[in-house]
């Protein structure tokens, strides 16, 4: 037992049981640590509730009458009561009249039926199955409230009488009149006879 101290004691064993001890402390520390999680807290709670691809969804009045068609490539829901939508077309129909809009990205305002559209958005109106107007522009937002069309940003009218652009389109859906604001330029053609 004296042999084993006196070793042990000489400065080689000393080192060697220091690194042992150094060894042991950092497998003990590290082993405690909390488990890492794929997903920090904060990032979840900006993370969707759910999420569908290839998404379509339609909706019927109580006389069984389609009303709204939504297709989309990806939706993401969030608890804000919002759903975010890749590639969305949303076509709305009401009597004779509807309404096919479309972008790249766009989300959907779950408590107000409203939305907004980004990125080549547009939205077109038929009456009777007759295009009579189209709105484009880099941001559609549709008031389902006020049943108005606002478009921002490189927006375009177009009409069978011709294209106006503005800054900024806002488009009555009941009254079926618009409102330009901004830049406005236009291109008409008149029917000869």
């Amino acid at each position: 037992m004296l042999d084993f101290l006196k070793k042990t004691l000489n400065p080689k064993g000393i080192a060697g049981i220091s690194a042992l001890v150094i060894v042991l402390v950092a497998v003990f520390l590290l082993g405690n640590r909390p488990t890492l999680y794929i997903l920090e807290e904060q990032k979840l709670s900006n993370a969707p509730d759910f999420f569908l691809e290839g998404v379509t969804v339609k909706s019927f009045d109580l006389n069984g009458q389609l009303t709204e068609t939504v297709t989309a490539d990806i939706a993401n829901h969030y608890t804000q009561k919002q759903t975010d939508l890749d590639h969305p077309v949303i076509t709305r129909i009401d009597g004779n009249s509807s309404s096919i809009a479309s972008a790249e990205t766009g989300f959907i305002n779950d408590t107000s039926n409203s939305f907004t559209l980004s990125k080549s958005a547009q939205i077109t109106r038929f009456k009777n199955e007759t295009e009579t107007a189209k709105i484009k522009a880099n941001t559609i937002t549709y008031n389902d409230e006020s049943q108005t069309i606002v478009g921002t940003q490189q927006s375009q009218l177009i009409t069978p009488q011709g294209v106006t652009k503005s800054d900024i389109i806002s488009f009555d859906l009941a009254k079926e009149t618009a409102i330009l604001s901004g830049g406005v330029t236009g291109q008409y053609e008149t029917p000869t006879h």
